[in-house]
Order: structure tokens, then C-alpha cells, then sequence
């Protein structure tokens, strides 16, 4: 799954001429809309992986809770089952005379 990812930023960070704030200049010719632009394709890249990373964990509890719940489930029905074979194992009690 190749993604289309811009290369990194090779431009310093400098005074823009047109007095409108900062700029990007250097040896790219980007212009500032440019730049944002690829910041957020950038962020986005980022907030999709980030977000497929918390459903895998989400998923990953999921599974761990079911499994908790199934082994409690076995663990009771385990209890269960030895209590039986304990009371099967007791001595008869002695006859009365």
C-alpha cells in the first residue's frame, strides 16, 4: 500500500517581502498556500493512521474482555465441577448403631 507522500520540506523559514507574515523561502518556490496545503494532507495522513491505530487497540480490548469473560465462565464451571468430585471423594458417614 504505497502512499502518495510529498517530499520533506527543503525551504528555511524567513520575513516575507509582502508584509503579509511569515514565509516560506529558499530553494523551493512554494507559495504559502502551497505549504499549507501539504502540511495538511499531512496532518491528515497522520490523523488516518493515528485513527487506525485506536480501533486496533479498541478492537484488541475487545477481544481481551471477551476472552476475560470466557474464562471466568470456565473457571466457574471448573469450580462447579470440582466441588462435586470433593463432595463425591468425602467418606460415608459411619452407620448408627
Amino acid at each position: 500500500m504505497e502512499e502518495d507522500i510529498p517530499p520533506p520540506f527543503t525551504s528555511s523559514f524567513g520575513a516575507s517581502t509582502s508584509g503579509a507574515g511569515p514565509s516560506f523561502q529558499g530553494t523551493s518556490n512554494m507559495s504559502n498556500d502551497e505549504v499549507l496545503a501539504r502540511m495538511m494532507f499531512r496532518m491528515d495522513l497522520f490523523d488516518t493512521r493515528l485513527n487506525g491505530m485506536e480501533m486496533m487497540i479498541a478492537d484488541r480490548f475487545q477481544s481481551i474482555e471477551i476472552m476475560n469473560g470466557s474464562l471466568d465462565s470456565r473457571m466457574d464451571t471448573m469450580q462447579g465441577q470440582l466441588q462435586t468430585i470433593l463432595q463425591l471423594l468425602q467418606p460415608p458417614p459411619p452407620p448408627e448403631t
